[in-house]
C-alpha cells in the first residue's frame, strides 16, 4: 500500500479508492452552514472581515469588498472607521489599540508584542460631555516613542518617534472589549522598527519579481492579483556547538538567523522600551 505497509494500509487504500468523484462533489456542495452548528456560531465574530464587516459597512454605502483593496486607506478611511465604530460599540468596546510586532519579538522576546492604546471618546469643550471620536486618520495611522530602537548613530530630536500604520493585509479583530487594528511600526524616515515590515515588503518583491519571471513563461499572475506566499510546515534547525556559538558575535546579536554584525552604538534590540 502505498499509505502503509501493513494490511491495515491496504483497507484504507480500498477504501479511497471506492470513493467515487461524485461522492466528493456532493461533499463540495453540501448547503449546511457550519455556523449554524452550536459549536461553530460564535466563529468569526470578532473578526471584521466577511459577513460580520458587510452587515455594517453597507450602512454606510460599501461593502466589505472595499477591505479587498488596499486603497481603502486613502480613499474610504473615514466610511470604513464609522463601521468599526458601529460594530465596536455594539460589541462594548470603547478602546483602540494600534497592534504590532516589533524588532525581536521574534527573537529576543519571543511573542511580546507592542500595543498603543486609545480611547474612542473625548470630552466636549463646550458642553463638558462625552462624545465618540473615531475617525479615518485615527483608524489608519497612530504614533509613539521609537528612540530606543537601533538608529544608526546621532539623530534630530523631531525624528525620534515611530509611526504606527494599519496593516491592511490582516484584519481588524475585537478582544476583551478593545479593538486591536494589526500594525506596521516605522521610524521617521521609513525603517522598520518591527518585524511585520519587512515580511510584508519581502512579499511584495517576491510577488512582483515572481510575477515578471511567470510572465516570461506565458501566465499573467499580475492579472489575478499577483504571487502569495502561504507559511508551511516545514522547519529548518541549526544545532550549534555553545563554544562555537561564543565564538560567534553575529549569532549573539542576532539571535535567530547566521547573518548579522555589532548593532550601531551598541544598542541592543533587548533594550529597547517595547
Amino acid at each position: 500500500s502505498v499509505f502503509a505497509p501493513n494490511a491495515r494500509g491496504a483497507v484504507v487504500k480500498r477504501q479511497f479508492a471506492d470513493k467515487s468523484t461524485t461522492s466528493f462533489a456532493a461533499v463540495a456542495n453540501y448547503a449546511k452552514d457550519p455556523l449554524t452548528v452550536p459549536r461553530f456560531k460564535d466563529y468569526g465574530k470578532n473578526v471584521f472581515t466577511g459577513k460580520v464587516a458587510d452587515g455594517y459597512l453597507q450602512k454606510h454605502g460599501v461593502s466589505s469588498d472595499v477591505l479587498k483593496d488596499h486603497t481603502w486607506v486613502q480613499n474610504q478611511a473615514d466610511v470604513v472607521a464609522a463601521a468599526v465604530l458601529e460594530w465596536a460599540t455594539d460589541n462594548g468596546a470603547d478602546t483602540y489599540c494600534h497592534w504590532f510586532q516589533p524588532m525581536a519579538s521574534s527573537g529576543f522576546r519571543h511573542g511580546q508584542t507592542g500595543q498603543v492604546y486609545n480611547m474612542m471618546l473625548k470630552f466636549d469643550n463646550d458642553t463638558n460631555e462625552l462624545k465618540f471620536d473615531f475617525d479615518g486618520d485615527a483608524l489608519t495611522k497612530g504614533e509613539t516613542d521609537g528612540s530606543s530602537y537601533p538608529n544608526g548613530g546621532l539623530r534630530d530630536t523631531h525624528t525620534a518617534g515611530g509611526y504606527l500604520a494599519v496593516d491592511t493585509s490582516s484584519p481588524i479583530f475585537l478582544r476583551e472589549g478593545v479593538i486591536y487594528i494589526p500594525s506596521v511600526f516605522v521610524s521617521y524616515y521609513g525603517k522598520s522598527l518591527d518585524e511585520k515590515t519587512p515580511l510584508l515588503r519581502a512579499n511584495d518583491a517576491m510577488s512582483e519579481h515572481g510575477s515578471r519571471l511567470l510572465k516570461h513563461l506565458g501566465y499573467d499572475a499580475e492579472a489575478t492579483g499577483g504571487l502569495k506566499a502561504n507559511i508551511g510546515l516545514e522547519q529548518e534547525i541549526f544545532l550549534v556547538p555553545r563554544d562555537e556559538y561564543y565564538r560567534r558575535p553575529d549569532l549573539q546579536f542576532t539571535g535567530r538567523t547566521i547573518m548579522g554584525k555589532l548593532p550601531a552604538r551598541d544598542q541592543e534590540m533587548c533594550d529597547h522600551y517595547m
